[in-house]
C-alpha cells in the first residue's frame, strides 16, 4: 500500500480492509444478494492478501530477471 502521511501501517491496512469490505458488501447488494458482512470481511482479507502475495512475487521475478541480465546468464538468445 502507498504510504499516507501521518498514518501508521496498521491504520492504512485497516482502512484498506474496511474499504474493500464495504465495496464487496455494496456490490452484493447491487446484484440483489443479501451478503453477510462477515463473509464480505473474510473475502476482503483474502483479496488483499492474494494481491500482496502476487505483488511480492512480481517484484521478486523482476529483480531476478534484472540480476540475470547483469550477470549475462540470460539463457537462450532471442
Amino acid at each position: 500500500m502507498k504510504p499516507i502521511p501521518g498514518w501508521t501501517a496498521s491504520a492504512r491496512w485497516t482502512a484498506g480492509w474496511a474499504a474493500v469490505t464495504l465495496a464487496l458488501w455494496l456490490a452484493g447488494r447491487a446484484v440483489g444478494d443479501r451478503p453477510s458482512l462477515l463473509v464480505c470481511a473474510v473475502g476482503a482479507v483474502l483479496t488483499i492478501v492474494g494481491g500482496e502475495l502476487g505483488d511480492r512475487r512480481r517484484g521478486r521475478r523482476a529483480r531476478n530477471r534484472a540480476a540475470r541480465r547483469r550477470a549475462g546468464t540470460g539463457g537462450s538468445a532471442r
